[in-house]
């Protein structure tokens, strides 16, 4: 009798737990994707009256600060070793957050372009220092063999949310549904923080940590580690979804079918093939090698961002542009649960603050504001979408190709994760 008690408290505990780090991460994200990607560039040039290229100076110093703070936040975690400790990143991340929550109320005080700049630079050190905190919750919250699941959970989650709220994508709808976001997040980090306990026993990782030092032929022996695959491969995925998707939301003949639609019930069947991918996203890093997935990611954003062309070019059929958004979903459902599952998941808790400062600053952060630059760049010279959009497609063959030469060179590096 009190055996099944213990099994049942137990089960119940790591729901729980589980529960948790999805809804902080989910929360975290869709901030991130509405606020600081969608919301401030818009408020930047319609509501403060900045230019093109003033909005693009402010963001590149958010992308560059954020990455420098991130690589900082990730040391010092190693170095002081609060990898190991689940309360000091409660404690951490609700001070980040609690910050980022008035800061994010604050914004609708700023209007001028040097207070645009302050305001920027104060979220970027706030998203620096909280990336590997909140990304290496997955070690403490979750157990190895449940990293998948929790990771397309959150990719599912946060971005059928982001789809939805706000619906109309106008300059002032982001920072009150941000501000909700993350308001009770910071509430159950405020609890955490000084009562860690209440979530009980938290899952440690298994393995050695070596990074997968493997063989690529007689006689040579190279450092093949899975951060440096993962990395270049991540780095592309976000690369060339930021590449097409900022041309793609600006333009008018595909509105009616993407993020920007007017039509509730194209945005609520975006959402919904967002939650699906996700969790078969999640299923598969869970069951097969993550390289799996960035085939599957590098496939659908070719095929999605050459049909994107081919609509603009030719008189397609009507079904034609209801299908291509939703193969792009599932291209981000993929890459996406990568993000949040790998850099854990090769770690060990004296490495997790370096390998997750690295794969998301390096892998997420410097692609998506390059890629993003580059995007308004092409606008800029008035490049036709159509044409845009074919250069995008051939980017992703080529990095399909190179995933594939990279699975090859490294046949055994993901078999070397530490899971359970």
């Amino acid at each position: 009798m009190g055996k099944s008690v213990d099994t049942v408290t137990a089960r119940t505990g790591r729901v729980v737990r589980f529960v948790t780090y999805v809804s902080i991460l989910t929360a975290a994200y869709y901030y991130n994707v509405t606020f600081i990607q969608l919301g401030v560039t818009g408020a930047g040039e319609e509501r403060l009256g900045l230019s093109m290229e003033l909005v693009a100076v402010a963001m590149g110093l958010l992308a560059v600060t954020t990455l420098v703070t991130t690589l900082v936040s990730g040391y010092l975690m190693d170095r002081f070793r609060w990898g190991r400790v689940a309360a000091v990143k409660f404690r951490v991340l609700f001070g980040v957050l609690f910050l980022q929550t008035v800061v994010t109320y604050a914004f609708g005080a700023v209007t001028s372009f040097p207070q645009f700049l302050g305001w920027v630079l104060v979220c970027s050190v706030l998203l620096g220092t909280a990336i590997p905190f909140a990304f290496s919750l997955l070690l403490d919250l979750v157990a190895p063999k449940e990293r998948g699941y929790a990771a397309g959970a959150v990719a599912a989650c946060a971005f059928a949310l982001a789809t939805l709220v706000p619906f109309e994508w106008a300059v002032g709808n982001f920072a009150l549904p941000a501000v909700v976001a993350l308001t009770p997040v910071v509430a159950l980090l405020g609890v955490l923080s000084v009562a860690p306990g209440v979530l009980g026993r938290v899952d440690r990782p298994r393995g050695d940590g070596s990074g997968g030092r493997v063989e690529t032929g007689p006689g040579v022996r190279v450092l093949a580690a899975p951060l440096a695959v993962g990395l270049t491969l991540l780095f592309g995925a976000f690369f060339v979804d930021s590449l097409g998707f900022v041309r793609i939301i600006e333009t008018a003949a595909l509105a009616d079918t993407t993020w920007r639609s007017s039509d509730y019930g194209a945005r609520v069947t975006l959402s919904v093939t967002h939650i699906l991918g996700g969790l078969v996203a999640g299923f598969l890093y869970a069951r097969a090698r993550y390289l799996w997935l960035f085939v599957a990611t590098f496939v659908l954003f070719a095929v999605s961002q050459l049909l994107f062309a081919c609509q603009l070019l030719f008189d397609t059929p009507s079904i034609l542009g209801v299908v291509v958004p939703l193969v792009y979903v599932l291209a981000v459902s993929c890459y996406t649960t990568v993000t949040f599952a790998l850099w854990p998941d090769l770690a060990t808790p004296e490495t997790v603050g370096r390998y997750t400062a690295i794969g998301v600053g390096g892998g997420g952060w410097l692609a998506t504001f390059t890629s993003t630059a580059l995007a308004l760049l092409s606008n800029q010279l008035e490049l036709a979408v159509e044409h845009h959009l074919l250069g995008v497609g051939l980017l992703s063959v080529l990095f399909l190709l190179l995933t594939l030469s990279l699975w090859y060179l490294t046949p055994n590096v993901v078999d070397d994760l530490p899971r359970a």
